[in-house]
């Protein structure tokens, strides 16, 4: 492949890969938010509609996918899959089989004395029944599953512990409950147990396991000391437990920065990528280990230019910051490092109280932002309105820290109003713009439960990567198509981008996964939540899986502001993409169809996986 000697071809190719320059009113949403809470604070400025310019590049997301499976894998009332993050939720094995976990619970009511881990299997023809019981024996929440061995390994947390289940064969027999892992590294100064796992594997066969949490002291009603917490085992039964390589910074990041639900991992082979997002009052770190999770690089991807003060000082920020939020990460068969990061605009100043700053969200501030670890880091701010019209070199030469994160620019000639910085290396989502309909303000959902879920109006990225090193970025975003059965908010869509390995850079917006054509249920419903299989074994094919309800707001939120819990379907999609968004070779055959034949040596019998339902001649040597 031609990843790495295309990177300055891809520079040029991505900034003419969109058609025109999108542009739209300058018109957001304004709050006062608590960095300690993260509630909806003490006003809210009235929005008015937001409108953009007549155009004639392409501004309807069209589905152009060549096949597409959707799946509903289980049904849940309890409808909080995250509070910041997805953790890593799907998987995929070489023969297509792919698990699926949610946090899941049956009951009307805020009890959810049921709550627990629901799973479902799919054979790479069909899912399982949905599952009607969890996992565990008692309530437990926010499952994280990874392949361990020729098996699967499972975390939550529940019953004062953080819980480990694993099964000997993927989709198949009982669960065995391995015990909880090891509460606190040494020195951990309260009583408070982990919580809101992620878990992967590495190694020659998925045999080293790697999972981060979090523990959290509530020390008042608006004050909570947190810790990040990684461990390491091989056998799922004997951890080492540490504050994880962010504690090596010396910097005492692990502590009181990055909280619950502010992490994501990923691991192909023997690498393993650590991603912390999420902290209004620090950078953007990844950790990347190619060693099993032994020893690790550290990059600082997006950094803060306040990095490290709290919101509590009273000082100003001299600026609105363009900052990145809840994100994910894949690595990809050659070892390169992908992260997307969903952004949002916010600024602390005087007039703030401690502990509150003031944040914008809507069309105008929205932007998914890419990143790879080939390229350089922290990121740089793309165009500078007071440089505009000046060689690019003086251009880079002046980089604005507080702008590094930001897709949307105002238009010299053009006072009120924006436009797109068109650069697809970069940018790879927004809220999509469809011809003669209108953004309007007033109908985006912005109470707390959400706000405190995105920050920004696009969230909840998630990759998926093709053997080849194709990618796919799915995102929820408000839908202007849609609307609420009064009319009053816009539902939430799932909307697709591609990256083609050997272009380098994205084509954006090009399929909407709820669209009503897909399922003609999507077009009364609210889909968020978004995860992934990081890593599929077929070119050009993704899996995805969200959260749809028919009801906008969450019933187990900050409020809560559904009335009563509802049913929400997740659903699992399989993307045949479209050949014009990736690139698989020519000559490309399947190889390694049959693989992981195991005992060897062997003496009564012998167990064959293969990769796809093909003819094969095995030989037995004895």
């Amino acid at each position: 492949m031609k990843k790495l000697v295309l990177l300055s071809l891809s520079l040029a190719l991505g900034f003419s890969a969109f058609a025109q320059q999108r542009v739209a009113k300058n018109d957001v949403r304004q709050a006062t938010v608590s960095a300690k809470k993260v509630a909806v604070g003490k006003e809210t400025v009235a929005p008015t509609a937001t409108n953009f310019t007549p155009q004639t590049a392409k501004s309807v997301v069209v589905n152009r996918y060549q096949d597409l499976e959707d799946g509903e894998t289980m049904v849940t009332t309890y409808d909080l899959q995250s509070n910041h993050y997805c953790s890593n939720r799907m998987y995929e094995l070489e023969n297509g089989s792919v698990a699926y976990v949610t946090t899941m619970s049956h009951q009307p009511n805020q009890s959810a004395s049921d709550r627990g881990t629901g799973y479902n299997f799919y054979n790479g023809t069909e899912w399982q029944d949905m599952p009607e019981n969890r996992i565990e024996d008692f309530r437990t929440g926010w499952p994280s599953i990874a392949r361990w061995k020729d098996g699967e390994i499972m975390l939550c947390h529940g019953n004062s512990h953080m819980q480990c289940y694993t099964r000997d064969i993927a989709g198949e027999g009982e669960w065995i409950y391995k015990g909880a892992l090891p509460d606190y590294p040494a020195g951990y100064p309260y009583d408070e147990y982990p919580t809101w796992p992620r878990v992967v594997t590495c190694g020659d066969n998925h045999n080293i396991i790697i999972a981060v949490g979090a523990l959290q002291h509530q020390v008042s009603s608006d004050e909570t000391h947190s810790h990040t917490v990684m461990w390491r085992s091989d056998d799922a039964e004997n951890w080492t437990v540490s504050y994880g390589p962010i504690a090596d910074l010396g910097l005492g990041y692990e502590v009181d920065n990055f909280s619950a639900d502010d992490y994501c991992m990923a691991a192909n082979g023997h690498t393993v990528a650590l991603l912390y997002s999420g902290c209004l009052t620090n950078s953007t770190w990844l950790f990347k280990s190619t060693d099993d999770g032994l020893t690790w690089e550290t990059t600082k991807i997006w950094e803060h230019p306040h990095e490290g003060r709290s919101l509590d000082e009273v000082f100003d920020y001299g600026d609105t910051l363009f900052m990145p939020m809840n994100g994910t990460v894949v690595i990809d068969n050659s070892g390169v490092t992908h992260v997307a990061l969903n952004t949002l605009e916010m600024t602390h100043s005087l007039e703030n109280e401690p502990g509150y700053y003031t944040s914008w969200s809507g069309r105008s501030v929205d932007g998914i932002l890419y990143w790879n670890d080939t390229q350089e880091a922290p990121i740089k701010d793309t165009e500078h309105p007071e440089y505009l019209g000046t060689p690019m070199e003086e251009h880079f030469a002046h980089p604005n820290p507080f702008h590094a994160a930001r897709l949307w620019w105002p238009i010299v000639d053009d006072p009120g109003y924006v436009h797109m910085v068109p650069d697809s290396t970069k940018w790879i989502g927004y809220i999509p713009m469809f011809e003669n309909i209108a953004w309007d303000n007033d109908k985006f959902y912005h109470e707390k439960d959400y706000h405190s879920r995105f920050y920004g109006a696009s969230g909840h990225p998630a990759l998926s990567c093709d053997p080849f090193g194709n990618l796919a970025c799915a995102f929820s975003s408000p839908c202007t198509r849609r609307l609420d059965d009064n009319g009053t908010y816009y539902y939430r869509s799932i909307y697709v981008s591609y990256y083609n390995v050997d272009e380098g850079y994205w084509h954006v917006l090009e399929d909407d996964l709820t669209d009503e054509e897909v399922n003609f249920m999507f077009l009364y419903s609210d889909n968020m939540f978004t995860v992934s299989v990081p890593n599929t074994y077929t070119p050009g094919e993704f899996w995805f899986g969200f959260m749809s309800d028919d009801q906008i707001g969450l019933y187990w939120g900050d409020g809560p502001n559904q009335t009563n819990a509802s049913d929400n379907t997740m659903h699992a999609i399989k993307i045949n993409a479209d050949p014009e968004f990736v690139s698989v070779p020519e000559n490309y055959e399947a190889k390694d169809v049959v693989y992981n034949i195991y005992p060897n040596p062997a003496t009564d019998y012998v167990v064959v996986n293969s990769s796809e339902n093909v003819e094969a001649n095995i030989s037995i040597v004895g």
